[in-house]
């Protein structure tokens, strides 16, 4: 009972120093928000287990927070395809009963990149309405994965859109001192009840 009384301690402390942070969401910010919670983490984390695992778990968890700390600096969607190219390309002879969306092509570029570098995220979808509607809201959204955990949900943009292909991109900063590894990009685009989601992968280095 006392360990997850400190756990939680921990998780609400860590929470709100990096949320004070990162009002800002410059790199700075970040760096400051993951440094303060993996030290805090490790600290806390220890006093729990009373011993190094503790602190390296605890690390972990600061680290986690850091990225909660990532903002889109830069964002912007643009109509690509018509919706009759569509229609010639997913091979649809008739409108669909309610609106429907498929990602063609979810991307981040670079592949590698270091710490505080952008990362661009590209999300190439296809918007189909059925007859006689002209616009539905869209709703894209990211989240950034890593080791099969969610370590950041970027907000998500929703918008009116006419049908046809569309390209979302948005550029994040990658806080300074996260782990280095491979990252995962959840693309995810949903109107109404159908959604489709894609993957993409970046490498940080140090």
């Amino acid at each position: 009972m006392q360990k997850r009384v400190g756990l939680a301690v921990a998780l609400v402390a860590v929470t709100v120093i990096s949320s004070g942070c990162s009002s800002t969401g410059s790199v700075q910010d970040q760096a400051i928000g993951t440094t303060i919670g993996a030290a805090l983490g490790c600290g806390v984390g220890a006093l729990i287990t009373r011993d190094a695992r503790g602190c390296a778990a605890g690390a972990a968890v600061g680290a986690v927070v850091g990225f909660g700390s990532v903002v889109i600096s830069q964002y912007n969607a643009r109509q690509v395809r018509s919706a009759s190219k569509d229609a010639r390309v997913y091979g649809l002879s008739t409108a669909p009963s309610s609106p429907q969306v498929k990602i063609r092509k979810g991307k981040s570029s670079p592949r590698t990149v270091r710490h505080g570098d952008p990362v661009n995220i590209s999300t190439d979808y296809s918007l189909a309405l059925p007859k006689g509607v002209s616009k539905a809201r869209v709703t894209e959204s990211w989240v950034l994965k890593k080791d099969g955990k969610n370590v950041a949900k970027l907000p998500s943009k929703s918008a009116s859109r006419a049908a046809g292909g569309w390209v979302a991109d948005a550029e994040i900063s990658i806080p300074s001192d996260v782990p280095t590894g491979t990252y995962l990009i959840e693309h995810r685009v949903q109107v109404g009840s159908s959604y489709d989601v894609d993957e993409s992968t970046f490498v940080v280095r140090s």
